[in-house]
């Protein structure tokens, strides 16, 4: 987290900046643990469905079909799809809460599972070998998920739940990323330097980069020289010439007289000097 590596103290490279946090999961109330088990038992449900109407249409007919449904067939499909889900249910419960190690890097999106204080029966839930309890480790690796940049092909957004979802192809999603509302802003604008400009990939507008605005050069204001005829105009017309002061001897005037040019043939001097 730093511009320098720590051992060596050399400058990291651009493509090592990454995004790293930690959140505790509770099996039991993540809607993306239930959502897995669905996605698996309603297609396998509904393809039994079918497969048994099929049957039962070319075996018995429209009359068949008929006594099929009405016999009970949807009740017998809710009753047990309802045991499975309380059977879920329990073993979400046992398999107790973990933590999640999210990345996100140059690579893409990493998201590390670790079970603390793990016991034979929390492995056997999560399906997981008795042999990874032979490292008698407090925190134990039980799974890991990650998708690189290249393969993303929709990117949907749950701020409700502070979850980023990835999709590859487009239609099944890959990896779910917990965020924490400190961390929300920064992954999206993580995304947003990485995928924000791929025209192919569906992306929300927050995580989309708009191209920016380039601002017209303001032109040059044309300079004007304002002429002693201007200036005179803008302060009331030309200026009074200055008059000698009275009661002084004749001699005196005389003299001062004789020195004294009026302001128009200064003014017209100045003109004309190049």
């Amino acid at each position: 987290m730093s511009d320098f590596c720590p051992n060596c103290r050399s400058k990291l490279a651009a493509n090592t900046v990454r995004l790293a946090w930690c959140v505790e999961h509770h099996p039991v109330r993540d809607w993306m643990c239930w959502n897995s088990v669905m996605r698996l038992l309603l297609p396998v449900l509904a393809a039994t469905l079918v497969l048994v109407i099929l049957l039962e249409a070319i075996l018995g007919g429209a009359e068949g079909i008929t006594a099929l449904l009405g016999g009970g067939l949807i009740v017998s499909l809710a009753g047990i799809l309802g045991m499975i889900l309380a059977v879920m249910l329990l073993v979400f419960i046992l398999q107790g809460d973990d933590l999640l190690d999210c990345v996100i890097d140059g690579r893409g999106i990493h998201v590390q599972q670790y079970l603390p204080r793990p016991t034979a029966l929390k492995l056997l839930l999560r399906g997981k070998s008795l042999r990874l309890l032979e490292d008698s480790e407090d925190m134990l690796l039980v799974s890991s998920r990650e998708i690189a940049w290249k393969d993303i092909q929709r990117v949907q957004l749950w701020p409700e739940k502070n979850m980023l979802l990835f999709y590859a192809p487009r239609w099944w999603m890959r990896v779910s990323l917990p965020c924490t509302p400190f961390t929300w802003e920064e992954a999206i604008e993580f995304i947003r330097d990485k995928i924000g400009k791929k025209k192919a990939v569906i992306l929300p507008e927050e995580c989309r980069q708009t191209a920016p605005v380039k601002a017209k050069a303001a032109k040059p204001a044309r300079s004007h020289q304002l002429t002693f005829e201007e200036v005179a105009a803008e302060f009331g017309g030309q200026p009074d010439e200055p008059a000698l002061p009275e009661n002084l001897p004749p001699e005196v005037t005389q003299e001062l007289e004789g020195d004294f040019t009026s302001l128009a043939d200064v003014l017209e001097e100045i003109k004309n000097d190049p």
